[in-house]
C-alpha cells in the first residue's frame, strides 16, 4: 500500500495576536487573549515584543498588565471626572534586558526563532486576589463602555518609568 503525504495527527494552527505601535518602534505578540482562571492559578501571559532599536533610541520598552473596574459613562470622562478604577497593576522592563532571563515557554521559543535578535520574551502573572473579568450588560439607552472589570496587557517605549508613550493597548 502506499502511504499519503498526510498524517492523522495534525498539529493543529495557534493563532498569534499582534499589535504594532503607532510608530512601529515595539510590536507585541501574544498567544492568547482569553486567559483561564482554574481556581488555584491563572494561565500567565507570554508573549515577545519585538523591539526597533534604530527607533526605540535608548528609549525603555516594559510591558504592562492592569486590571481595572469601569463604573460609569464613557462621555462624562472628557469632563475630567474618570469612572475607571485601576486595581492592579504590573510592570516588566524588556528592553533592555534586566537581570537573569527565565526559561521561554514554547510560545516565546518559536517565536524568538522566527522574529529574530531583537525579540524580547516576557511573563506576567495574575496574583490571587484579582476578580475575574466581568461585563454588565447596559440598558440599551446606555451609550460607552460597559461597567465592570476588565484587564488589559499594553507594551509601550518611553523615556521613564512614570510616562507611558507609545502604548499598544
Amino acid at each position: 500500500m502506499a502511504a499519503s503525504g498526510k498524517t492523522s495527527k495534525s498539529e493543529p494552527n495557534h493563532v498569534i495576536f499582534k499589535k504594532i505601535s503607532r510608530d512601529k518602534s515595539v510590536t507585541i505578540y501574544l498567544g492568547n487573549r482569553d486567559y483561564i482562571d482554574h481556581v488555584s492559578q491563572v494561565q500567565p501571559v507570554d508573549g515577545v515584543v519585538l523591539v526597533d532599536p534604530d527607533l526605540v533610541k535608548g528609549k525603555k520598552v516594559y510591558v504592562t498588565l492592569t486590571c481595572a473596574f469601569r463604573y460609569g459613562q464613557e462621555d462624562i470622562d472628557v469632563i475630567g471626572l474618570t469612572f475607571r478604577r485601576d486595581l492592579y497593576f504590573s510592570r516588566v522592563q524588556v528592553y533592555p534586558p534586566v537581570g537573569a532571563a527565565s526559561t521561554p515557554t514554547k510560545l516565546q521559543e518559536s517565536l524568538l526563532k522566527k522574529l529574530g535578535s531583537n525579540t524580547y520574551p516576557f511573563l506576567l502573572t495574575f496574583p490571587d486576589y484579582l476578580p475575574c473579568s466581568v461585563m454588565l450588560q447596559p440598558a440599551p439607552q446606555d451609550s460607552g463602555k460597559s461597567c465592570g472589570v476588565d484587564f488589559e496587557v499594553k507594551a509601550f517605549a518611553t523615556d521613564s518609568t512614570d510616562a507611558e508613550e507609545d502604548k499598544i493597548p
